[in-house]
């Protein structure tokens, strides 16, 4: 069984508990993502968090029927990134969108 991605506990409770999740479940990726995701716990329980260069395979991820906006806090490459995508999409996210650390907008569409 895989282990839960960091700070995936309380949105997995809270899917469970009060069903679908109405606003964005935010991701942080990149060098300063375990900072960022820490940063918004308080604000919103549920944000996520996958260390920089891991590997997103090895995670579960509590994402079904959820919004997802990937912030990149740098230095994730594009296949990095479309590897993320494909992982959120296969655990039944609805959307992905992704915020690049210059603040570009990507919206991904689930395609296979």
């Amino acid at each position: 069984m895989k282990k839960l991605v960091p700070y995936g506990s309380p949105l997995k409770s809270r899917l469970i508990n009060s069903g679908p999740i109405k606003n964005d479940v935010y991701l942080f990726i990149g060098n300063h993502a375990w900072e960022k995701a820490k940063n918004f716990q308080t604000s919103r329980p549920g944000t996520l968090c996958l260390p920089p260069f891991y590997d997103p395979s090895i995670y579960e991820w509590p994402v079904h029927n959820c919004d997802i906006l990937i912030f990149d806090t740098g230095f994730c490459d594009q296949d990095y990134i479309d590897a993320i995508v494909k992982i959120l999409f296969r655990s039944n996210a609805n959307i992905v969108r992704y915020v690049s650390s210059d603040f570009k907008t990507t919206i991904f569409k689930k395609d296979f």
